[in-house]
Order: structure tokens, then sequence, then C-alpha cells
């Protein structure tokens, strides 16, 4: 017999992944499913996805999770997408893909950057955007795509995100939020909240191809009749607009005033702090709109991804053993790393695989280990790179604590804070406490906030707070903050002395044609 609800349905379309799961109007999780999906790296720095396997990907866990929870259709009262952010992914008037899209991780735009660097300059790209000129944000995308392909992009309709394909297949809106708009710097105007005409006319980007900007919270569509026949969903239910992955964790971890931070440890890794009504951003982090319509700064470096190649390069051991046992290869990494003292026995790892974001900006940054020798162990390696990750976010809390928001306390949220041994080397990393909640299921959290605000069924985002529990506090240990204090100088360091070599390595080993 089919459940009856109300329900809420969460979807978010993460990097690796996609979740999807239906929850009760108290917050509770009935069930969930996911599906996977691959990235593809054609060169160096370089990452794309198909926007189909987006939305098998999402149609798939609709269905499934409808079909393990006994949902009736007309049960979902509401429905929130979130996705990874930002991304290139140009349509064509048949609402068709045109091209792999170019994620967020992807850095191939350093061309576009130093025309941006000379033409429009870094200050008139803060005033308007609020941030730094970079490969990362969706505005050095859109100009490589432009630029370097300019027959698709005459047959482009649209530029899309993550969240808007699904959106427009479900329900033929053409949206996304301000979280999202606030990563395609330097197209988007912060304070104004709107896409910026002169910076897009400067891109030679019409504002035609851009999707209307919403609240995140605002319902922006309902379910048509083919996206209801696609999904399983009923014909008129409504979806609200959504928001990055990384706000919607933020928000679903009950981050929504200033003096609050949230640790968001998925392929990406975010430490994201909100900034009330007004912002003053400082260009070495991220500056965007939180999903409450406040403003929100993060620091955002590789993470997870770092942990993911260790994973599938040296892991194979654990994958085997994974596999007979029904378990996890990451768990069983983390046991054998867990007996490795603090600081990897003299072995540091620069986590720049894809090049680095805040605060060093740097897409020439390569991942680098320094100190190795035969004794060292794959147990050392992997340790390593929890560490140096821990490293890179001590970078950015240091960030942020120069503008006066002193870090204490941190919600850790998303698959990697799943890890006691990351949560204990982060907290004595960053000396600070480390909370997980029980659940973890923080974005997809985030999304059932925002559906329910949306659609009247609660007053208002505060409630979040009521359906948390923490499960685990990790404290930091005084001893071991003092050594990974003396690695984390050598960090710095080594990466200084190495910039300008990164850059002469990229050249030398470029994909020639």
């Amino acid at each position: 017999m089919k459940n009856s609800g109300p329900y809420i349905l969460a979807v978010d379309l993460g990097t690796s992944a996609t979740k999807a799961g239906v929850f009760t109007l108290d917050g509770r999780e009935l069930t969930s499913a996911m599906a996977e999906y691959p990235a593809a790296y054609p060169q160096p720095t370089w990452a794309e996805q198909d926007a189909n396997h987006w939305l098998e990907a999402a149609i798939s866990t609709i269905r499934d999770s409808l079909e393990s929870a006994q949902v009736k259709p007309d049960a979902v009262k509401a429905v929130s997408i979130s996705g990874q952010a930002p991304s290139c992914l140009a349509i064509d008037r048949d609402g068709e893909p045109l091209r792999p899209a170019i994620i967020w991780i992807d850095r191939r735009a350093t061309e576009e950057v130093e025309w941006i660097a000379e033409n429009i300059g870094a200050d008139e790209v803060r005033r308007v955007a609020g941030n730094y000129i970079d490969g990362y944000f969706g505005g050095p995308k859109w100009f490589w795509f432009r630029n370097k392909e300019p027959d698709l992009f005459d047959k482009t309709w649209k530029i899309l995100q993550a969240h808007s394909y699904v959106i427009f297949k479900l329900t033929g809106a053409l949206v996304t939020d301000y979280s999202h708009a606030g990563l395609c710097s330097p197209c988007f105007d912060l304070q104004r909240k709107e896409w910026s005409q002169e910076m897009c006319e400067a891109l030679g980007i019409p504002l035609s191809m851009l999707p209307e900007v919403a609240p995140s919270h605002q319902v922006v569509g309902k379910v048509h009749a083919d996206g209801a026949k696609l999904s399983g969903l009923a014909e008129g239910t409504p979806i609200v607009c959504g928001g990055g992955d990384f706000a919607c964790a933020t928000l679903g971890s009950g981050v929504i005033e200033v003096g609050q931070a949230a640790q968001m440890l998925g392929t990406a890794g975010n430490l994201l702090v909100p900034k009330g009504e007004t912002v003053d951003p400082d260009p070495k982090l991220l500056n965007t709109v939180h999903v409450t319509g406040d403003y929100l700064t993060l620091g955002s470096i590789y993470a997870g991804g770092v942990l993911q190649w260790f994973r599938d390069q040296l892991g194979e051991p654990e994958i085997e053993e994974a596999k007979r046992t029904d378990g996890s290869a990451y768990s069983l990494l983390d046991e054998k790393a867990a007996v490795i003292p603090p600081g990897s026995e003299g072995l540091i790892l620069l986590p720049y695989l894809m090049g680095e974001r805040t605060p060093i900006w740097d897409a020439y940054a390569r991942g680098v280990y320094i100190g190795l020798t035969p004794y060292h162990t794959r147990s050392h390696m992997y340790r390593a790179a929890l560490e140096g990750v821990a490293f890179g976010f001590r970078h950015m809390a240091e960030i942020i604590e120069q503008q006066g928001v002193k870090i204490e306390e941190i919600i850790a949220v998303n698959g990697g804070a799943k890890s006691p041994l990351w949560r204990q080397i982060f907290a004595d990393v960053l000396n600070a406490r480390i909370h997980y909640y029980l659940g973890g299921v923080a974005t997809l959290l985030g999304d059932v906030i925002l559906a329910g605000v949306g659609t009247g069924q609660f007053s208002g985002f505060e409630v979040v707070r009521e359906w948390l529990e923490i499960a685990e506090t990790q404290e930091p240990d005084a001893e071991a903050h003092a050594l990974y204090a003396r690695y984390y100088t050598l960090y710095r360091k080594f990466y200084l002395q190495l910039k300008e070599q990164f850059k002469e390595l990229v050249d030398l080993g470029k994909v020639r044609e």
C-alpha cells in the first residue's frame, strides 16, 4: 500500500553521483537512492560530464526513492533540486546538450582569464562580482566556449547549470538561483543580485542566453505531463529553484547566521561562513549568495577528489577487500592510516591535483609528495593526503579569521565527514571543535527546507535546527595541533618555493596535437 504523506522530495546532483531522498515534514528521511556517473578529463585540469547522465541519474533516483518509500506520487507536495556549481552546459533550441558540460573542476580557461585581467581588470571584477579572476568561475568557462568553439556557441540557446537542466526537463522552466549565479563571476553583479549587463557584453555573452535568476525557495515551475511520465512524479507537483550543493549543505547543517561555520567534505572541500545582509568581499575567497538570501563567503579546494584519486590509483588492495566484505575502501584506508602518527612521519602532500582555487588561485599548481622515502608506505601517503587537505582548510580559515570571524566550532557534513580520523585531523590542524550530525544528509536536508519554505509547509529556515542532533564531536588535541602547526608552515613554504616551477612543468607537459 502506498503511503499518502505529505512528503518532500530532495535531489542533489553532485560531481560523482546524484542522490534523491523522500522526507517527512519533520525532516526525517524515509528512504534515499543514489546513482553514480563518471567525469571525463580530456586534458590535464580539464573536466567534463555528459548532462544526460545527470538527467538519467536524477530520474532513476527519484523513481527508486519513491518506490522504496512506497509513496504515492501525489503525496509529494514539493521538490527541490540542488547541484554542483558552476558549470557551462550549452543547450540548443530543442533543449538538448550541444557538448559535454564543462564542470566546476575545469581550469582550461587560462587565456580567457588573462584577457579578463588585462581588459577588464581585477578591481573592476571585484567591484561588480566580488570575486577573483579565475577559470573556476562560470564566466571564463563561458568565454572559453565562445572563443574556442564559436560554431557551437552560435547554435546555443541557453547556458545552464546542472540543477537547471533537470528542472528544465521536468517543468520547462529555465532558471538558476543566486548561489549558483554568484559563482558565475564576473557575469553576476553580487550587490544587485542580477546578471551584469556590462560584464556579459564585455565577454560577448548575450543576456538572453542566461537563465532567469530566482530565490532558492521560490516555486519556479510545476511538473508538466512529459516530466511526470519521465520521473514518476505527479503532474502539477511544484518545484522550487534549489541551490548550489555547497549552500544547501550549509543550510542543512543549521549554519544560517553570522559567526557559524560549516565544512563540506565532498569532491570539493568547502569552509562556509554566512556574512549577513551585507558583504565586503575578499577575492582570496569565494563570495556568493546563501540560499537564505543573505551573503555567503567560502573557501573551496579539491578535497574528496584527492582521496578518490588515491583510492582509484593506489588503493586496489582496499578496493578488492571492500568487494569481498561489502565494506568501504575508504574505511579500510582510514584504519591503516590511523596508526600512522600525526605528520605522517615527515611526509607532506601538496593536494593541488586540479590546480587550486582558494586562497592561492593557481591553475598551474600540481600535486606533490614531499619527503617520500623507502620507509613510507601507502598508509603514510594516504594519511598525508588527509592532512594535506586539512592544511588547505587551515589556509582558508586564516583568511576568514582576518575578516574578523573566529572559527572555534565547525559543522562537518557530506561523505568525507563520515571519517572519524579525518574529522580528528581537521580538529587538530584547525584547533577547532568538529561536530558531526546524526544522519549526515545536510545537502538534501537543505533542499527539504527550501521546498518546505517555498510551498508554505515551513514558516522559516530556522526549522532545520529542530531536526539536528549531534552524533559526535572531535576536540582538538593541543600536542597534535602544535606539531601540525610546524608541518603547516612547511606546507606553505613548499608551495611558494615551487610556484614558478609549476608553470614551467605544465607548459612542458601540455598535450601535443
